[in-house]
């Protein structure tokens, strides 16, 4: 059987908080303070690593989850892993996976004055534990 991108993220080894994830998209998002987001497919974040977005999309994001959500963080001495995720060579990284269905409330939605002065808005987010 040939591993899986969401086979990985399924795979839950650990529960980080202060995750972080940098996007840039062809328009807004509209995250708005209590809005509740389901994670549709397995996500990467990161805790901390060094990460560049591979596109020039001109609205830039900057997500945080604030509190410990459950996830797998990449071994990256684990060759069929890395080679599952796209991964390889990029231990700078510091990689972990969200699975999808993962619930994360927005804590601080987009707020005009980060695009006007840092140039990205900043989201906050919260890991919701199902019950």
């Amino acid at each position: 059987m040939t591993l899986t991108r969401a086979m990985v993220a399924n795979d839950i080894n650990g529960s980080i908080s202060d995750l972080g994830r940098a996007l840039n998209l062809n328009w807004e998002m509209g995250y708005e303070e209590d809005q509740i987001i389901t994670l549709e497919t397995e996500e990467s974040w990161s805790n901390g690593g060094q990460f560049t977005v591979c596109n020039d999309f001109p609205v830039s994001y900057q997500l945080f989850i604030e509190n410990e959500v459950p996830c797998h963080i990449v071994d990256y001495t684990n060759e069929e892993e890395l080679e599952a995720i796209g991964a390889e060579e990029c231990d700078d990284e510091k990689e972990c996976l969200i699975p999808a269905g993962t619930k994360l409330r927005v804590t601080r939605g987009e707020e005009s004055i980060d695009l006007d002065e840092m140039g990205y808005y900043t989201i906050y987010l919260e890991y919701i534990e199902e019950d």
